[in-house]
C-alpha cells in the first residue's frame, strides 16, 4: 500500500498529495497505444456509422476469445474483456464491481457486455463494450447465448449513440437520466472563482492540525500491492454505511442502487481515504477508471458514522485537485435520474401516460431531486453531461423487459401501485 499524507497548508481547497499519487493516477488511466481494434465511431442521423479513427493491436493479432458467460475471474476471458473495458467503459459499466453481474465476451473480437439476469431477461448495463459498427455482430453472438438459456433482453443506462442504434432497429429508447461530470481542469471550486466558499472553509477546518487534524491517503492495490488491514477498514465503513442507509430509507424506494464488491477489480480502482489523529480510517472515495472518457467514476464516497461533518465533500474536492494536477478533465459523480420521463418514440398516448405516471411515482418515493442538489454544489461541467436511456426491444415480452429493468433499478412495482 502507498500512503501519502497531506503536505498542504490550510489555504488549499483540499489535501495536497505528493508526486507519487499523481503517478498512480497516470498508471490507472487506459493505455491507448496497445488497444485492440481501437476506433472512435458514432451513428449519424440516418443510422449509418461514421468512423473517425482506427488503430490495431500493437502486435497485429486479432485477440480472439471464446464467447463466455463467465464472471470476471476467468483469466483467458478476462484478458479479452479487459481490452474491451479499457477502450469502451463508461460510468454505466459500474456493474463490473457488483457480484450479481457477469460478462459475455465475443469469440470474434467484437467486444463484450456487462449484464445481469432478472425475470427471465438479460439486462445489459451500459452500451456494449464495442465500437458502434460492432454492436450488431456482438449482439448476434449474445442472441445465441440468450436463445440457449431462453432469455429476453433489455438495456439500461445506455448512451445516445446506442439509443440511435436502437431506434434504427425499431426498439424503444426511453430517456431517463444523465451523467453528471466534474471537470477538474476548469472547476469553479478549484479555480478561485468564488464558488464553494463554505465548503472550502470546512475543508480547511478538517485539515487543520490544531482543529480536526484529518489526513488523506491513497490506496492503489493494483499498483502498490494489497493491504488486508486497509481493506478491512474500508469494508467496515462501507458495510456500516449500507446498514445506516437501509435503515433510513426502509420506508422509501431505494432506486438505482449498485452494491459493490469493493476489491473485485483492483486493477481499475484506487481509493482516497481520510484518517483521524489516531490514524483510524473514517471515510473513503473509490475511483474507477472509465476508458471511453480517459477519466474516472467516483462512487462510493462515504464516511463512517463517527466521522466529522464534511468528510465526503473533502474527498471529492481532493479527488478533483489530484486529477487536475494529473491533467485529467473527467470525473463522473454517477447517474442522475430526470424528474420527468423523456420522449417515448412510436408509443401511443396511453402507454406514454402510464409510463409517465409510474415514473413520477418513483421520483416522488425515492426523492431523486436531492441527488441533483448535492451534485450541483460541486459545479458539474454541463458540456460533459450525457443523457442516459433505457432500451426495450418491445414485442410480446415488453412487460417482462420493463419489469426486469425496474427490478435491476430496485424499483418494487407492487409498491408503486399502492
Amino acid at each position: 500500500m502507498a500512503t501519502f499524507r497531506r503536505t498542504d497548508t490550510p489555504r488549499l481547497p483540499g489535501a495536497r498529495l505528493d508526486v507519487g499519487a499523481h503517478d498512480i493516477v497516470q498508471r490507472m488511466l487506459p493505455c491507448h497505444e496497445t488497444k485492440h481494434l481501437v476506433s472512435t465511431s458514432r451513428f449519424s442521423s440516418d443510422g449509418s456509422v461514421v468512423t473517425l479513427s482506427q488503430d490495431i493491436l500493437s502486435d497485429g493479432s486479432s485477440g480472439r476469445a471464446d464467447s463466455s458467460d463467465s464472471t470476471l475471474f476467468d483469466v483467458f476471458e478476462s484478458d479479452e474483456f479487459d481490452r474491451a473495458y479499457q477502450q469502451h467503459s463508461q460510468t454505466a459499466h459500474m456493474g463490473v464491481l457488483d457480484p450479481e453481474y457477469q460478462t459475455f465476451t465475443s469469440q470474434n473480437g467484437y467486444g463484450a457486455v456487462v449484464y445481469t439476469v432478472k425475470d427471465g431477461t438479460l439486462v445489459v448495463s451500459g452500451d456494449p463494450l464495442a465500437a458502434p459498427e460492432h454492436f450488431e455482430p456482438l449482439l448476434e453472438e449474445l442472441a445465441q447465448f440468450r436463445k440457449k438459456n431462453r432469455l429476453k433482453i433489455a438495456f439500461m443506462g445506455v448512451s445516445e449513440t446506442f439509443a440511435m442504434y436502437a431506434q434504427k432497429r425499431n426498439w424503444i429508447p426511453v430517456r431517463f437520466g444523465r451523467e453528471r461530470v466534474l471537470n477538474p481542469m476548469t472547476n469553479k471550486i478549484l479555480s478561485n472563482q468564488g464558488a464553494g466558499k463554505r465548503m472550502l472553509a470546512q475543508n480547511r477546518r478538517l485539515l487543520d492540525p490544531k482543529r480536526e487534524g484529518i489526513s488523506i491517503g491513497i490506496y492503489a492495490p493494483g499498483i502498490n500491492g494489497i493491504d488486508r488491514s486497509m481493506e478491512v477498514q474500508l469494508q467496515v465503513i462501507y458495510d456500516q454505511w449500507r446498514v445506516e442507509r437501509n435503515c433510513k430509507k426502509e420506508k422509501d424506494l431505494q432506486t438505482f442502487v449498485t452494491v459493490y464488491d469493493l476489491f473485485c477489480r483492483r486493477n481499475i480502482t484506487f481509493f482516497l481515504y481520510t484518517s483521524d489523529r489516531e490514524g483510524h480510517v473514517n471515510g473513503f472515495a473509490a475511483l474507477r477508471n472509465v476508458g471511453a472518457k480517459n477519466g474516472f467514476h467516483l462512487d462510493p464516497c462515504i464516511a463512517s458514522p463517527t466521522a466529522p461533518r464534511g468528510i465526503t465533500d473533502l474527498l471529492i474536492v481532493t479527488a478533483m485537485q489530484l486529477l487536475r494536477d494529473s491533467g485529467v478533465s473527467y470525473l463522473c459523480l454517477g447517474h442522475e435520474p430526470f424528474l420527468d420521463l423523456g420522449d417515448m418514440p412510436n408509443q401511443d398516448g396511453l402507454k406514454a401516460r402510464v409510463a409517465r405516471d409510474m415514473f413520477h411515482r418513483v421520483v416522488d418515493s425515492a426523492q431523486l431531486g436531492g441527488k441533483r442538489t448535492y451534485n450541483n454544489k460541486f459545479h458539474p461541467d454541463e458540456s460533459q453531461s450525457s443523457e442516459l436511456y433505457v432500451v426495450l426491444p418491445g414485442g410480446s415480452s415488453l412487460l417482462r423487459q420493463a419489469a426486469a429493468v425496474m427490478h435491476v433499478a430496485n424499483i418494487k412495482i407492487r409498491r408503486l401501485l399502492i
